[in-house]
């Protein structure tokens, strides 16, 4: 079973792409640890093909009709559907994988006897990134309410499409679960996200609270499920509707629960990441409160796969926080500094 995780988790982030699921342009160096052999010589002298996804750490070596997939920090090491196991683990340190020494003797040694003619694959390396956007509220929800009567909904739109515009012109691709100010459902909201191979969920709110003082943005990340909330029925919906754009068999139940339990640690690992670093980097640009990250089960946060965070970003009960959000300067603050926080969790700066 553990073969599998590791082999499925690594099919998985090749296809989803959450950081492209490309060689990178400028490729670690890829060494042993006690000689400093360069893995990238021994793949280069015997046409070995070999490719690094820096998000997941899942180094894939190819030749002829035989595949490696090696995960950073593991000491697990799948030839094909074989598990072979290695005196220690790959580690990343400073822009460079380093490998055990046997890594070549049992691995590399074993690549090069493969002698069977390989199977191209038209292989094309992903320059963009796809984020969705989820202004949330709207139409006839209008979320909260300030003493003057400014909206959630509206706040959150503009917002919203702001940190769009931001992200496109960095080369994004950006899909909304709204662009208008109609109701969607939280139900389609989630869909969505489950309907593209995206690399993230990010949901922006403006917050409420019955004590006029308090103020400051926070970000939400998934609090931990039980068996209960992984059995809802809108989170099993969507796990079949992202199997089908993974092209995966989602009737096999094994491989369907092994990346359903795989893609809940890496969104909870990835969300909790960014949403410390948004939170404070954020805050930071806006010189606002931080009230940092903050954990839920919100409705959109558990019902999606991806990584996935929800952002308070002021309170609208707050009169200044109220007047700040109503004022277009301060919207365009909040969108450059959410968006470069996501830029920067998505290159890996």
């Amino acid at each position: 079973m553990k073969s599998r995780y590791l082999f499925y988790c690594a099919f998985f982030f090749l296809c989803i792409g959450f950081s492209g699921c490309a060689t990178v342009s400028v490729q670690p160096k890829v060494e042993a640890i006690e000689k400093g052999i360069l893995l990238t010589d021994i793949c280069r002298e015997n046409n070995i093909q070999w490719q690094w996804d820096s998000t997941s750490q899942v180094i894939t070596l190819t030749k002829g009709s035989s595949v490696v997939k090696a995960l950073a920090e593991s000491d697990i090491v799948l030839f094909n559907d074989e598990e072979i196991f290695l005196s220690a683990s790959l580690e990343f340190r400073n822009s460079n994988v380093y490998i055990p020494m046997d890594f070549k003797t049992k691995i590399i040694d074993r690549l090069i006897q493969d002698t069977t003619v390989p199977k191209l694959v038209d292989y094309t390396p992903k320059e963009t990134h796809l984020i969705i956007l989820d202004a949330g509220h709207g139409g006839k929800d209008p979320g909260a309410i300030g003493p003057s009567g400014l909206q959630e909904k509206e706040v959150v739109l503009d917002i919203t499409l702001r940190v769009k515009n931001v992200l496109e012109k960095k080369g994004f691709e950006i899909v909304m679960t709204r662009d208008k100010d109609i109701f969607i459902s939280l139900n389609e909201r989630t869909e969505i996200a489950s309907k593209t191979k995206a690399d993230l969920f990010v949901s922006i709110h403006a917050n409420s609270n019955p004590s006029k003082g308090i103020q400051g943005l926070e970000v939400y990340t998934l609090k931990d499920l039980n068996a209960e909330d992984k059995k809802e029925e809108q989170r099993l919906n969507n796990r079949k509707l992202l199997l089908n754009c993974l092209e995966v068999d989602k009737n096999n139940s094994d491989v369907s629960n092994i990346i359903a339990d795989m893609l809940y640690t890496h969104k909870q690992n990835d969300a909790d990441i960014l949403a410390l670093n948004l939170s404070a980097k954020t805050t930071g640009l806006l010189k606002a409160r931080n009230l940092g990250r903050k954990k839920s089960r919100f409705y959109v946060l558990r019902n999606t796969l991806i990584p996935s965070i929800l952002v308070e970003v002021g309170f609208l009960t707050n009169p200044k926080e109220e007047n700040l959000l109503s004022t277009p300067a301060y919207r365009q603050r909040i969108a450059i500094g959410l968006a470069n926080s996501i830029v920067e969790h998505i290159h890996g700066m």
